[in-house]
């Protein structure tokens, strides 16, 4: 359903690193496939399709010419924010229907959840 309310000129997936990038502000290629837990390869063709359609930029480090950073330009920042805005609007709706204890033990319980996972990722890391 969510899927829905993510802005037409983008995938799921691209807004994924839209969003990821967006927190990030700058950010490689290579951080975002540790991130995501998937190969490289698969964010570069992602990374080049955001690329052409102006919501992501690359710029070359200037020391280490190997390393790129990504970042939103500005129609990639509005995306983002407008689709955030629109999934919001919907899970609200959705949300309303519940007792705010509900609502507040759920949201509890995600951000346990989204700390565990988090932990598990760094972990991964070293």
């Amino acid at each position: 359903m969510i899927k829905e309310h993510v802005h037409e000129d983008i995938t799921t997936d691209q807004f994924s690193i839209l969003q990821y990038i967006h927190q990030k502000e700058t950010t490689t290629a290579t951080q975002i496939a540790q991130s995501f837990g998937v190969g490289r390869s698969a964010i570069t063709a992602l990374v080049n399709r955001l690329v052409e359609k102006d919501f992501i930029k690359r710029k070359r480090n200037e020391e280490d010419r190997r390393i790129v950073y990504l970042s939103l330009t500005e129609r990639g920042t509005y995306v983002v924010k407008e689709t955030e805005k629109e999934i919001n609007r919907f899970l609200i709706d959705k949300l309303a229907h519940f007792d705010m204890n509900d609502v507040e033990h759920f949201l509890v319980s995600l951000e346990k959840l989204s700390m565990l996972m988090e932990n598990a990722q760094h972990k991964d890391e070293k």
